[in-house]
């Protein structure tokens, strides 16, 4: 018998274009300050850096939303545990691979110098159990836990099957509060009471960021329990507070990890966890030709996310300023699509199970 590709599953909401902007917020952040296009502390500093620092926030919890809302244990025991790690394995490690790869042999310095250990650590994708920042490249970290969640995923599905409709939505709440009380002592006291060379280093720690995935994996328990769905006109109206909320000036601040931890933190995660959750609950449309094209950057966001440091390594001895941030960017978006197209499609097909007719 011949053999097709199951059918994907279809698109939630806006998801696909809100990846595109949270893509676009971090390189635009990073780029930023790597070219100095803003005054520190004035307003857009600030709102460049909630928004860069946030989005990849929200980039957690939209990965668990997506994951926990299409692929139900059902789904898993049909395909099989080794069908899903090797789909979410193409998924995720070939780009990372490339990038690894250039930052070792080109000596960018995007990570910790390489050795044996750390080497065997990014191959297999298991250096976020002992240290997001062993990945050997700029924003490798979120890599490191999202192979965590893939790597647990099963057991999780089981669970959440196990405990029926309402019991499996217990579950995920328990799961959610749970993670986020280990991330308590983090956040409130223990990234600024390192030395300031380890704050960050501390900040991407398993115990400061895991209960965000936790938290998509319980707006996707929501989701699937209601078919109601706000119009896109409505969603968005609904969205400008939040996203007001992101970028105002106020409070003022210098140190970009000082927004990042105490309760402001939590608050800013509420923020960017509302954002997802409005577009998750948004109904399917035909996008317009801005919503197409913020769809085809959401298709290249993680692409976008670790080519955009390289773009930048690229551009910066010959142009700054302005005009090297916006080479940067034209460049890592050019790049992100060349990824996508050439590495990420053709992968992933590879890894879409088949049945039979």
């Amino acid at each position: 018998m011949a053999e097709v590709p199951v059918k994907a599953p279809p698109r939630l909401g806006l998801l696909d274009p809100l990846r595109g902007i949270l893509a676009l917020c971090v390189a635009v952040y990073h780029l930023g300050v790597w070219f100095d296009i803003s005054q520190s502390g004035g307003g857009a500093n600030i709102a460049m850096a909630r928004l860069g620092n946030y989005s990849v926030s929200a980039f957690f919890v939209l990965s668990g939303f997506v994951l926990f809302r299409t692929t139900p244990w059902p789904r898993l025991q049909k395909e099989g545990p080794a069908r899903f790690w090797l789909r979410r394995f193409l998924r995720l490690a070939p780009v990372f691979y490339v990038v690894c790869t250039l930052n070792v042999a080109f000596h960018l310095g995007m990570g910790p110098e390489p050795s044996w250990r750390f080497i065997a650590e990014n191959l297999s994708l298991t250096f976020g159990a002992i240290h997001p920042n062993h990945a050997l490249v700029t924003g490798g970290w979120y890599v490191g836990l999202v192979a965590l969640l893939y790597f647990a995923y099963p057991a999780l599905a089981w669970l959440r099957e196990k405990g029926g409709p309402r019991g499996g939505l217990v579950f995920l709440a328990a799961l959610a509060l749970g993670l986020w009380a280990w991330s308590l002592p983090s956040t409130l006291e223990g990234v600024m009471a390192q030395e300031p060379w380890n704050r960050f280093h501390t900040y991407v720690m398993a115990p400061n960021q895991l209960f965000l995935l936790a938290w998509g994996a319980l707006l996707a328990g929501l989701h699937a329990r209601t078919e109601q769905r706000l119009e896109p006109k409505v969603a968005l109206l609904l969205a400008l507070p939040l996203v007001w909320l992101l970028v105002k000036p106020t409070p003022q601040f210098f140190d970009h990890l000082a927004v990042l931890t105490g309760w402001l933190r939590y608050r800013y995660l509420l923020v960017v966890t509302g954002l997802v959750a409005l577009a998750a609950f948004t109904r399917d449309g035909e996008p317009g030709w801005f919503g197409k094209g913020l769809t085809r950057l959401g298709a290249w966001s993680y692409g976008l996310y670790l080519l955009h440091p390289f773009t930048m390594k690229l551009v910066a001895p010959h142009w700054t300023g302005r005009l090297g941030f916006s080479l940067a960017l034209a460049l890592a978006i050019l790049a992100a699509a060349g990824a996508h197209r050439w590495i990420e499609e053709p992968l992933g097909r590879l890894g879409r199970p088949k049945e039979k007719r």
